[in-house]
């Protein structure tokens, strides 16, 4: 067996595997499933076992041919380590800017919440009962009580680009938001997003 097929073969394992975790650490700040954190340890177990077993490897081969090539799989181990706490750290980081406007909705189990935030992004949290909450990222204008998305639909719940908030009619200091359409007719009263200045603690 030539060098580069061995090469290639210690390569393989770290390769995928770190491509893996990285999906989970990015998938745990798209969503928040109860099981992706115990993936991600699961996956990390993997990851440091391959990791080993590749110096390993690379050592021995190393001990035989003198050739600092040999350590080729383990740097690109020691890359794709690097790479995971970048990831974690870029992830995190679209979430910095502060939150100008809360609104959230509650139906039984389900529910779903905004966030928009002061750089002219949104976070949509889409909640399913026990089982978790999955993320939508984007972009959005506001012009006076008029917010625009950019995209006129965010899963089951948002059919919309456009949402308008509005003084409740029973409660002067209560603000809800509603989808509406082009015309500024409200599209679905059941979804009624209330809304505070900042997110709740």
């Amino acid at each position: 067996m030539n060098i580069i097929v061995r090469t290639f073969l210690r390569l393989l394992p770290i390769t995928i595997i770190g491509v893996l975790l990285n999906k989970a650490i990015i998938k745990r700040f798209d969503g928040q499933e109860k099981f992706v954190l115990f993936v991600i340890s699961v996956i990390a177990v993997f990851y440091l076992f391959a990791f080993l077993w590749t110096l390993y490897k690379d050592r021995k081969i190393y001990m035989k041919t003198q050739s600092k090539l040999s350590f080729i799989p383990t740097i690109i181990g020691i890359i794709f380590i690097i790479s995971f706490f970048v990831t974690n750290v870029v992830a995190a980081a679209r979430d910095k800017s502060p939150v100008l406007i809360f609104a959230s909705y509650q139906n039984d189990f389900n529910g779903a919440w905004f966030e928009f935030r002061e750089d002219g992004t949104y976070k949509y949290a889409n909640i399913f009962g026990l089982v978790g909450v999955t993320y939508t990222r984007g972009k959005y204008t506001l012009k006076d009580s008029l917010i625009e998305l950019d995209t006129n639909k965010l899963d089951d719940t948002i059919e919309s680009s456009l949402l308008a908030i509005r003084k409740e009619v029973y409660d002067t200091t209560q603000q809800v938001m509603y989808q509406i359409n082009h015309q500024h007719n409200v599209i679905d009263k059941s979804t009624e997003f209330v809304v505070s200045i900042e997110k709740p603690k």
